[in-house]
């Protein structure tokens, strides 16, 4: 056991000497050089922590020209309903800064409110983060190609749209549409409700996997079969309990988000109709609260965490200069109470 750092703060010729190792060997090993054995670097940093060394960041960092940050975008349109509150927005955050923390890298959050803020151009040019990602491009697709033409360290979470030059990564939106509704069919529902806003990119996309799913069985999709619908809960409610209080009838409800299936359960129950008695319900994103809502949502898991983690991964490996390709997370359905199939 070594003296308490307490007493005083040691230098790195201090740090050597009682790691029995030269200077030289020290910086190398602190900076993760690949000139050092990992043992050394292990036997180094073990004694730095106990010595109570502490690394001058900001002077490695400059000698790097790294900030040893990276930055996450979250773009809130006005008229989503969402805020940063929402589930998905809170695990993809807490999924890419656990990633992060485990490269010893920083997370900068910023929520611009328009889109005429340009976040992600001045958290590059500034120096404060060395790479970028950005969650959603609806509405962003020409920025961020222009973003990326300059400075190519962003990677972007969304579903595959036409041509972009960007590094993307997401679930499979279509596939996880087609899942969800072929599964509802397999439960005998023929009038199922599309819930979500169409005019967004992911939403069209699972909204294509719905129709594809009727086409496959030959079976026609009533076009009055689509509620359109923001993410914001208290709208969502009032949405879907004007539906059901109406004379259109409909077995089931495949939502776009969790968000969008919870808030249509409570919804439909305030109406008196029974889930899934009544009205089997399919969600989307797996998040956290979708095990506990009541019912549990069945819901489509596009394994959030597992996306955070590939696109730290992936923004490390373009700041170092090497090149990657995008990717989709697995897409699975996940059956629970709400679909009244049994898990």
């Amino acid at each position: 056991m070594f003296e308490s750092p307490m007493a005083k703060k040691i230098t790195m010729a201090e740090l050597a000497r009682i790691a029995k190792v030269d200077i030289s060997t020290v910086s190398r090993a602190l900076n993760d050089s690949p000139l050092v054995k990992q043992v050394t670097k292990e036997h180094v940093l073990k004694v730095a922590a106990e010595t109570g060394y502490v690394i001058n960041a900001s002077a490695r960092n400059l000698r790097k020209q790294s900030s040893q940050a990276i930055g996450i975008v979250i773009p809130l349109a006005p008229d989503s309903g969402q805020t940063i509150s929402d589930p998905f927005f809170l695990e993809m955050v807490g999924s890419v800064s656990h990633a992060a923390s485990k490269h010893r890298y920083d997370l900068i959050l910023s929520v611009p409110q328009s889109e005429t803020q340009i976040a992600e151009r001045r958290l590059l040019t500034t120096g404060r983060a060395d790479g970028l990602i950005v969650i959603g491009q609806a509405g962003r697709a020409e920025r961020l190609e222009e973003l990326n033409k300059n400075r190519s360290n962003i990677v972007v979470w969304g579903g595959r749209e036409k041509d972009h030059s960007y590094t993307l990564v997401g679930s499979d939106n279509i596939e996880g549409g087609r899942l969800a509704t072929d599964h509802l069919l397999d439960l005998g529902r023929r009038r199922i409700l599309f819930l979500g806003d169409i005019g967004l990119p992911e939403v069209a996309m699972r909204h294509d996997g719905y129709i594809k799913a009727h086409a496959a069985r030959g079976t026609d999709v009533d076009p009055s079969l689509i509620l359109k619908a923001n993410f914001g809960g208290e709208t969502v409610f009032a949405a879907v309990k004007g539906f059901a209080a109406s004379a259109r009838k409909f077995d089931a409800i495949f939502a776009a988000s969790d968000v969008l299936a919870m808030s249509a359960i409570q919804a439909l129950q305030s109406e008196g109709v029974t889930v899934p008695g009544d009205v089997s319900v399919v969600g989307y994103d797996n998040v956290g609260q979708a095990a506990m809502s009541t019912p549990a949502l069945t819901t489509i898991n596009q394994n959030i965490r597992r996306g955070g983690e590939m696109m730290v991964e992936m923004l490390l490996k373009k700041i170092d200069g090497k090149k990657v390709q995008s990717a989709f997370t697995p897409t699975e359905l996940v059956i629970r109470q709400s679909c009244g199939a049994k898990p």
